[in-house]
């Protein structure tokens, strides 16, 4: 079953994402900002990483640029969900090897669902009889 790694800092919006991807097929592990994401990173080994820009502690860019440092982690697909529409900072996300940038309300969850199967395809639950 393919892993995601949810990091963001608003509860409500990180616990939400998480329950619809299980329902969707997907293993899901959260962290609350980059400094929980990373140790989350090191014990749940993810194959996706959704990511918010603004947190406490370890912000995004912060915690991506850590994490690009190391060849393990390098590959690991990340989706940015931000706020953020300036420019600027999509073009730093992107020197750091962004999969996607979506700003959060202008996108729906199947729209955010085509991305993450861009990279992942959930593996389905044995059938029970």
């Amino acid at each position: 079953m393919s892993k995601i790694l949810i990091v963001d800092d608003a509860p409500a919006s990180r616990e939400a994402m998480a329950k619809w991807l299980q329902k969707e097929g997907f293993e899901t592990a959260t962290a609350r900002n980059g400094a929980e994401g990373l140790v989350q990173l090191k014990s749940t080994r993810p194959d996706l990483i959704l990511l918010d820009h603004m947190m406490p502690e370890v912000d995004g860019l912060t915690f991506l640029a850590g994490i690009r440092r190391f060849p393990k982690w390098k590959a690991i697909p990340v989706i940015m969900l931000t706020g953020l529409k300036d420019k600027a900072h999509q073009r730093k996300a992107e020197t750091l090897n962004i999969s996607e940038y979506l700003v959060k309300n202008e996108f729906t969850l199947p729209d955010l669902l085509g991305s993450i199967r861009k990279y992942l395809q959930p593996t389905p639950a044995p059938a029970t009889i």
